[in-house]
């Protein structure tokens, strides 16, 4: 039978159908997905050697030996060549476009799935992020900043290098408020932190946990909007990524790199984004916030429904999927 769960955290409403992945699929992606066409190869912008075709380095992890921007890094961050936002200020516009977008290249080679990557890449990804959202921080301007990875053509990716983004601007989206606001209420009302309720529910008698760490609980959501939706909570409920020490980050290296990697096993290849919703960048501790990686594998388009309703459709419990998941990490099969 049918399902329909609320999320307590983002108000986002799930309709779990798992009839739906039953239906036959005549339809097919039309794209080209061979990953590896050496014509995607020869003009990949983000190739070691084609720093030319980017724009100037603001971060790089490189050899002690190499110069910026030219060959012998294994990360580097650049201003995005087509931003969706750029750090003009119209001190005379009464609607101000102001931000930040850059993208973390995260491999010099090219390569389509983060889960291939080495641990040491994953290390040097997050430290980066760390880097450049303290950085953004420091600017009074910015209000918000987020991290996010999109990869394959259900995952919104118009290349297909590994590499995710930073965006950050003037606003605060709605979505990230209702959350704060969600959060801020239930301390008040229950003098405990909904992160909490999350990861174990009483009311809907519910446990999300998949795994726990030293630093982190791994949860597949109550009202996950995608199949095998799985989040990263920190237990020292940091409200803001970059306050992440160096334990943490190593941490959340070898947990996300082993998560990624089990998924693939579970689901095959496939398209997914991942984000990293932190708090308000000007926000206090007091705020009660926990910033979070949610991984959200992409398997199939989203539709008219979803479009119409901001709803989603799921067919996969997020109960099976946390069973699944913890099975196969605990059997070390990633």
């Amino acid at each position: 039978m049918s399902v329909i769960r609320t999320d307590p955290l983002t108000g986002l409403t799930t309709i779990f159908a798992p009839e739906r992945a039953k239906r036959p699929m005549a339809i097919r992606d039309n794209a080209v997905r061979e990953e590896f066409d050496q014509e995607l190869i020869d003009s990949d912008p983000f190739a070691e050697g084609k720093e030319d075709d980017t724009t100037p380095e603001l971060y790089a992890v490189r050899n002690p030996d190499s110069q910026p921007n030219g060959p012998g890094w294994s990360l580097r961050v650049v201003d995005n060549k087509y931003p969706a936002l750029t750090p003009v200020c119209d001190p005379d516009s009464e609607q101000n476009s102001f931000g930040v977008h850059e993208v973390i290249v995260e491999c010099p080679h090219y390569e389509t799935h983060i889960s291939r990557l080495e641990l040491s890449r994953f290390q040097n990804m997050f430290v980066a992020y760390r880097e450049r959202l303290a950085v953004h921080r420091q600017n009074s301007q910015l209000r918000y900043a987020l991290i996010f990875k999109n990869q394959g053509v259900l995952g919104g990716a118009s290349l297909g290098h590994a590499h995710s983004q930073l965006l950050a601007s003037q606003v605060i989206p709605e979505a990230l408020q209702r959350e704060v606001d969600a959060v801020q209420r239930h301390q008040k009302e229950h003098g405990e932190s909904l992160f909490e309720k999350l990861i174990h529910d009483p009311s809907a008698g519910y446990s999300a946990l998949v795994t726990s760490t030293d630093h982190f609980d791994v949860i597949c959501p109550y009202a996950s909007r995608f199949a095998f939706e799985t989040w990263l909570i920190p237990r020292s409920r940091n409200a803001h990524y970059d306050q992440s020490n160096a334990d943490e980050l190593t941490d959340l290296a070898t947990l996300s790199r082993r998560l990624l990697r089990t998924l693939e096993s579970i689901l095959g290849s496939h398209d997914l984004n991942y984000v990293i919703q932190t708090a308000p960048l000007q926000a206090g501790d007091e705020e009660e916030y926990t910033w979070t990686l949610r991984i959200f594998p992409r398997l199939a388009h989203l539709a008219g429904f979803e479009l119409a309703t901001n709803m989603s459709v799921n067919p996969v419990f997020p109960e099976q999927a946390r069973d699944l998941l913890r099975k196969q990490l605990e059997t070390g099969t990633d």
